[in-house]
């Protein structure tokens, strides 16, 4: 199955999901974020039906927007992603995904918007994310920052989603 994983954050991506939920009309759209608003409006205003999206409020950040939906992927019968952000967010996003997915399915980074210049600041950010999907993937560790989980998690889960969670 086709997956359509929009990356929360900015309730406009919603947008250029829905267009691919239309373009590929089998494929389910999972919206992974902290809370907020999710942008349900672009995908009722394009005419996709709600029991094709399924809305995961576990992620605080982008690392976990894709280690905290990979079991719902997963139990789904994923068979190829399609990523869904901001262009300065992708290289970010798909650097995450290809390291927790690690070529099990093919990824597609679609982002909502063109021509946004990828930040050399951000370099440092794909350097620290990539090695925290990585610890997840092979050794079942997930480091973050304690911080940035309060300040983001409307919803805390309980659920374990690796098999040791380290706070800094």
């Amino acid at each position: 199955m086709d997956i359509i994983l929009h990356l929360g954050g900015n309730p406009i991506r919603a947008a250029k999901a829905a267009e691919l939920a239309l373009q590929y009309p089998d494929a389910t759209v999972v919206i992974s974020s902290e809370g907020g608003d999710h942008g349900l409006s672009y995908y009722d205003a394009a005419g996709i039906d709600r029991s094709r999206i399924t809305v995961d409020m576990q992620a605080w950040d982008t690392v976990t927007n894709f280690t905290h939906t990979y079991k719902l992927l997963r139990r789904l019968g994923i068979t190829r992603l399609f990523v869904v952000t901001d262009s300065s967010h992708m290289p970010r996003a798909l650097a995450i995904a290809e390291q927790v997915w690690g070529g099990r399915v093919p990824i597609e980074g679609h982002s909502y918007q063109d021509g946004d210049a990828y930040k050399t600041s951000d370099a440092t950010h794909i350097k620290i994310d990539t090695w925290r999907a990585w610890m997840w993937r092979r050794l079942g560790i997930l480091p973050y920052w304690i911080s940035v989980r309060q300040e983001r998690s409307g919803f805390v889960s309980t659920e374990r989603h690796s098999f040791l969670e380290l706070g800094f």
